[in-house]
């Protein structure tokens, strides 16, 4: 039998809920009928909220670093006129030849300058341009004292440069580096290097490697090492020549000694074995010279005596 279906009781409050939702559903196409404009002042409205959100925190941020700003400059100009970081102790190391004071005066380290207003670069550059200082580090000690530490130039050699008539020797160090003219009490204990070709062999106060200036510095070098035959020290002068290359002269002994050019090394080392040979026999005051460049692969050892020519 037929029975109609009897649609389902639905509470009232059921009924409200569902009215709710479709009328909210409903909403937004009801409101673009009524006002077509709508959505966009919505838009602008929430843009010109979220403007001026972000205005008032960019305010606030700047407003913040201004105070961050102005309490660390205020703090610094506190700290700076007071007496907590003002220079009394300056200690200096490293130095043999140059004076504590020229150090001091070139770094202009002043008693009594503040150490938050020192500029170690600076100042350390400053010392640098003294003839003698190779380089320079300054170093600050909180709250008073600044430490100098530098290192001199090594001689290893006398240059004679001027114009004809004026020449002066200067120092060159062991990287070709002329840096200091030889004073009236100063060490001079060293080779020279003399003649023409030296001038041009400079440039901008260096000797240039690949001249011959630079080969008499290699020279001067491997004997620098202390070899007991020929040390440094035994070397007079090494003159240069444009003909016939470097010209060695002995302290002890009047003879020249020609190296001639190029082979720097492999002839300092033959020259080592001849003059050992002749100390042992006791021929080398007989020596009238030494030609290391005599032919290839040939030297010529020139003695007054009975001694002869040894390949």
């Amino acid at each position: 039998m037929y029975r109609p279906r009897v649609p389902e009781k639905v509470g009232g409050f059921r009924r409200l809920a569902h009215w709710l939702t479709a009328a909210v559903r409903g909403l937004p196409a009801r409101l673009r009928r009524r006002h077509p404009g709508l959505p966009h002042a919505v838009a602008a409205r929430q843009r010109s909220w979220q403007l001026k959100k972000l205005s008032r925190r960019a305010t606030f941020g700047l407003l913040l670093v201004l105070l961050v700003a102005g309490g660390g400059w205020l703090s610094y100009k506190m700290v700076s006129c007071s007496d907590i970081f003002r220079l009394t102790t300056v200690t200096i190391k490293g130095n043999k030849i140059t004076r504590d004071q020229q150090i001091i005066d070139a770094a202009r380290l002043e008693p009594g300058i503040n150490l938050l207003a020192l500029d170690t670069g600076r100042a350390a550059k400053m010392v640098e341009k003294l003839s003698w200082i190779a380089s320079a580090r300054i170093k600050r000690y909180w709250p008073s004292t600044v430490e100098v530490i530098v290192q001199e130039h090594r001689p290893l050699a006398l240059v004679n440069l001027g114009p004809a008539g004026r020449q002066r020797l200067f120092y060159v160090d062991e990287q070709g580096r002329v840096f200091a003219p030889l004073a009236v009490s100063g060490d001079c204990d060293f080779p020279v290097l003399t003649g023409t070709s030296v001038t041009g062999s400079l440039k901008d106060g260096q000797v240039m490697v690949d001249s011959l200036a630079g080969q008499a510095l290699a020279l001067l070098q491997l004997a620098a090492r202390g070899n007991q035959i020929l040390p440094v020290q035994s070397i007079s002068e090494v003159h240069v020549s444009d003909k016939d290359g470097l010209i060695v002269y002995l302290v002890d002994y009047p003879f020249p000694i020609y190296m001639g050019k190029g082979q720097v090394r492999t002839r300092y080392y033959q020259l080592v074995k001849i003059l050992g040979r002749l100390y042992r026999q006791n021929r080398v005051k007989n020596i009238t010279e030494i030609r290391m460049n005599y032919a290839e692969n040939r030297i010529l050892v020139a003695s007054s005596g009975p001694l002869k020519g040894k390949k």
